[in-house]
């Protein structure tokens, strides 16, 4: 129960949903935290638990099985279809995490998959030690780098044209140090357009800008690396 009340202390949800196979759905867990969240206990989850407005408990059949992944996927599909739903009527917009600790069999590996088909972040909340300082709770960022980017490109198609800006800095950054003028010049486009699309790069993970005024190089990320390499949103 520690590491769920650590969770509901850093994210102060409005909702929680929590996964399950089927055999601790009601004896393991799962089942409790369910039944105490729903009864606002503060003892076991602190103060924040009287914020939670809904609270769902899922049940996968079998945490070991070859169908596992498959079973999850619907599972956070679903999730998702429920809170977005509930935050659209009261006017608000909705985030949703999911957690990868206190999970059996194949229930990490599926969880991050269909988080990141289904545009969710993931965190990793670990066991209390005192060199932690009191920072239990671990978004991915990697992986949360991976879903936004993906999303970003998926939303529309003109927005894919940006990666030949991006193919381009790849390129010529093994160089040497890349400014917007330099990009502009490799992909024959003038400064402005350049510029604009860096901007959007830059705002969805993929580059960084130097620190500085107008001189300020520009570089790829480990996301954008990624991005070119396994060719996300290519048509």
């Amino acid at each position: 129960m520690t590491n769920l009340s650590d969770t509901i202390r850093h994210f102060q949800p409005d909702y929680v949903y929590l996964l399950t196979s089927g055999h601790h759905a009601n004896e393991g867990k799962a089942g409790v935290a369910f039944h105490e969240i729903q009864g606002n206990e503060e003892r076991t989850f602190g103060r924040y638990v009287k914020d939670i407005e809904h609270v769902a408990l899922h049940q996968i059949k079998d945490a070991w099985h070859k169908e596992t992944m498959t079973y999850v996927i619907k599972e956070l599909g679903e999730i998702k279809v429920d809170a977005e739903k509930r935050a659209k009527e009261v006017g608000a917009k909705c985030e949703i995490y999911a957690g990868l600790s206190d999970a059996t069999g194949l229930f990490p590996h599926s969880v991050a998959f269909a988080a990141m088909l289904h545009d969710m972040k993931t965190y990793y909340t670990r066991g209390r030690r005192p060199y932690y300082n009191d920072e239990f709770v671990l978004e991915i960022d990697t992986l949360n780098g991976i879903t936004s980017a993906k999303s970003w490109l998926e939303g529309h198609s003109d927005r894919k044209k940006n990666l030949k800006y991006l193919e381009a800095l790849i390129e010529i950054e093994k160089e040497g140090e890349v400014d917007v003028k330099r990009l502009s010049i490799k992909v024959q486009k003038d400064v402005k357009t350049t510029r604009n699309a860096c901007n959007k790069l830059a705002e969805n993970g993929m580059l960084e800008y130097s620190e500085g005024g107008k001189n300020r190089t520009i570089s790829s990320t480990n996301i954008g690396k990624m991005c070119i390499k396994f060719d996300w949103g290519r048509s």
